[in-house]
């Protein structure tokens, strides 16, 4: 059986890029993106990434017009796997009629994405918030965090947002892992504090981590008098 196709498509465009990472089951993770311009007139794309992974080593796709395939000219990093995109390259895209397009892909760190030689800064001064992971409803309403220096914060917080129940964690956050930008949080001193007729005590000691990636603190030190575990999550507005 014969088909008349009246129409084939004729735009070798780009619609979109994506940059994150695949897992090894095949799932893949877009960072955000704080910029993405497609000119189609003059055939360019500039994306800027939120992420502190070095674009030497990143994984990007590309979302074609109906129809088109993609090839890289000038030895540019091909997409659809881990490459080194730390400059533009230039791509042919071709659409089902023939029609060819050559086009300059961009893929940048936003360069608005703060220093982190100063860990402290991120759960520090103004706008920190404290997430209750167990019970959301008992999240302290106030949290006053203090930065005593780059390595070192100092939160203040009530238990259960219970004004009766203060406590104060005196946090040293550890190395940030170059590959994950996941690091290590130790509470430095023991935390004790009563509330609803629990006398409870946070024990120093290893206590969560922080994630650069959502930019969140998970506070999760041994617990004595509630039950072994209770985490709490900073991060900052």
């Amino acid at each position: 059986m014969d088909v008349e196709v009246d129409l084939v498509p004729d735009q070798p465009n780009i619609k979109g890029v994506s940059v994150g990472v695949m897992s090894t089951n095949g799932l893949f993770t877009a960072f955000p993106n704080s910029l993405e311009e497609i000119d189609a007139d003059n055939h360019t794309v500039k994306v800027y990434v939120r992420t502190f992974m070095s674009m030497e080593n990143i994984w990007a796709g590309v979302r074609l017009e109906t129809g088109c395939s993609i090839a890289p000219l000038e030895e540019a990093p091909e997409f659809g796997g881990f490459e080194d995109f730390s400059q533009p390259g230039l791509y042919r895209v071709t659409a089902a009629s023939g029609a060819t397009a050559d086009w300059t892909v961009s893929i940048e760190q936003d360069p608005a994405m703060p220093d982190i030689s100063c860990l402290a800064n991120f759960w520090s001064g103004d706008g920190v918030k404290c997430l209750d992971v167990t019970y959301p409803s008992y999240s302290p309403s106030t949290v006053t965090a203090e930065k005593v220096d780059c390595n070192l914060v100092t939160i203040t917080t009530n238990f259960w947002d219970d004004a009766n129940a203060p406590m104060v964690l005196e946090l040293e956050l550890g190395e940030t892992d170059a590959t994950t930008f996941v690091g290590s949080v130790t509470l430095l001193n023991d935390v004790n504090f009563s509330s609803w007729g629990y006398d409870m005590t946070y024990k120093a000691g290893a206590a969560g981590y922080y994630d650069l990636n959502t930019f969140e603190l998970t506070f999760d030190a041994v617990m004595e008098g509630y039950q072994p575990s209770y985490p709490l999550v900073f991060y900052k507005e």
